[in-house]
């Protein structure tokens, strides 16, 4: 009976980390598949789904350039006077893989939950808001930092457990 139980639960278990772990694994093919070589000059970014979460591919020896980035990303986010953009950083986290991806670049995962409908999430666009006569240095520092581009993927909520 014990083992019935217990085979139960690692049923349960599979049944919830094996979608999270299909979805990843889905994104990093598709980012190695489908991204452009480096962020370019962005237009208007949104999501249209409930969450949303990029992949980001960097140069292992650029990571410390995006975080940067991303550290004044932030702070941005929060200093503005922009309702949307205050509802944005309530919802944005960034997140650094543990593993490494295609050609030892380093994965950032923008995760963000959940999204602001028509909001502008382009990075040089938050950036320019907040540090115009920063602007031009960050968004080089960010862009050169890619290996492999973004590969955005919107995302709607099937089930909650």
């Amino acid at each position: 009976m014990r083992s019935f139980h217990i085979g139960e639960s690692l049923r349960g278990r599979a049944l919830v980390v094996t979608p999270v772990i299909v979805a990843l694994v889905t994104g990093v093919v598709l980012g190695m598949a489908l991204t452009t070589n480096r962020a370019e000059a962005q237009a208007a970014r949104t999501f249209s789904g409930g969450t949303a979460i990029m992949l980001n591919y960097i140069k292992p020896e650029a990571t410390a350039d995006f975080e940067a980035v991303m550290t004044k990303l932030g702070a941005a986010l929060k200093a503005s006077e922009n309702p949307d953009r205050a509802k944005q950083a309530e919802g944005w986290k960034v997140y650094k893989a543990t593993e490494p991806g295609p050609n030892n670049s380093a994965i950032y995962i923008w995760f963000i939950d959940p999204v602001v409908p028509d909001a502008d999430y382009a990075v040089s666009q938050i950036l320019n808001e907040a540090f115009p006569t920063e602007v031009q240095e960050l968004y080089e520092s960010f862009s050169g930092s890619f290996a492999g581009g973004q590969a955005p993927m919107n995302l709607d909520l099937v089930a909650a457990y």
